[in-house]
């Protein structure tokens, strides 16, 4: 039987880190979201490239 690591001080820590993030005030936490709309909107192309790549693996493997 598998045994597995004592996940207890990552849960703390995680813990500590929400508790951080809650206590930023509202004009960073929009920053933040600002940013990561900008970096979506930068990777769109490069998503919708591979979306179209994996539809066309999958016509290849349905003809082949």
């Amino acid at each position: 039987m598998k045994t597995y690591p004592d996940v207890s001080e990552l849960y703390r820590r995680r813990e500590a880190a929400r508790k951080t993030e809650a206590k930023r005030p509202i004009a960073e936490k929009l920053a933040v979201l600002e940013q990561l709309r900008e970096i979506q909107e930068k990777l769109a192309p490069l998503r919708e490239a591979h979306k179209a790549k994996v539809r066309a693996a999958r016509a290849m493997k349905k003809i082949g």
